[in-house]
């Protein structure tokens, strides 16, 4: 597994950053920067993209939860804070389960538990999710940021689009690596075991999410103990984008709480 890393002298706790559908570690590149001003900062490559080995047999996402513990035990990390956003949340939720001596807290953000109480994506949600392979990688990557952020992000910070242009054609990502992680995504369904994970947990969602709407973040802040929930007016799906300083506030409010 390919990984970024990032550690101050004496880090106060180490922190994974777990990508998104579609997504590679280049998408945290601005928060593992700043996080990692205080705290061990990891970002690895799930299997099958970036930089990270790639496969063509079928893996399930507690698959992807097993590499990220084989990862965090080969860097000797001890227990670990997890943020994961949209199928990294989902990676994060199974890391937590199987795998509980690993994590000392969970961030959630824009994600679900699946399963079928579950609230879909909108239709303009599900167009993110299915732009044609035909389109150069970079262009796709502006087409989704644009289908998956509340309206007007583009005339607010075009430098984002920019950037997530750039990280799509350092890192594009195969029609079969992409239909892997798909599928793997729709099996998802983390609802039975939810009240077993005990660490802290934050919950941070956008209230326009088009892709995974507000009230499966809602589903989950109910089902794990003693979860917070936060959302952000007019953001959509990609808060750590929209709504940058005041996502990172809220992470390191929470890292500094529990670290």
């Amino acid at each position: 597994m390919a990984y970024t890393e990032i550690c101050p002298q004496s880090p106060k706790a180490t922190v994974l950053f777990l990508a998104w559908l579609g997504g590679s570690r280049l998408g945290w590149q601005s928060v593992v920067g700043e996080i990692g001003k205080d705290f061990r900062a990891l970002a690895p490559d799930h299997r099958d993209t970036g930089d990270s080995q790639m496969v063509e047999d079928a893996y399930t996402l507690p698959d992807l939860a097993d590499d990220a513990a084989e990862f965090l035990k080969a860097l000797q990390t001890g227990p670990v804070f997890v943020v994961g956003l949209s199928m990294g949340g989902m990676v994060a939720q199974h890391l937590a389960l199987r795998h509980p001596e690993l994590v000392r807290g969970l961030v959630l953000v824009s994600t679900t538990a699946g399963g079928a109480g579950g609230t879909p994506a909108t239709e303009r949600g599900r167009n993110a999710l299915f732009l044609s392979t035909e389109i150069e990688a970079g262009e796709r990557a502006r087409q989704a940021l644009a289908l998956m952020a509340a309206d007007g992000l583009l005339e607010r910070d075009p430098a984002a689009f920019d950037a997530a242009q750039h990280n799509a054609e350092q890192h594009p990502q195969s029609a079969e690596s992409y239909k892997r992680q798909f599928r793997a995504i729709r099996s998802h369904d983390t609802t039975a075991e939810l009240s077993q994970i005990k660490v802290p947990t934050l919950i941070l969602h956008g209230e326009t999410d088009d892709l995974i709407p507000l009230p499966n973040a809602q589903r989950l802040a109910e089902s794990v103990s003693g979860a917070d929930l936060k959302t952000y007016p007019q953001t959509g799906h990609m808060p750590q984008v929209e709504r940058r300083d005041e996502f990172l506030a809220d992470l390191r409010g929470f890292l500094k709480q529990y670290a």
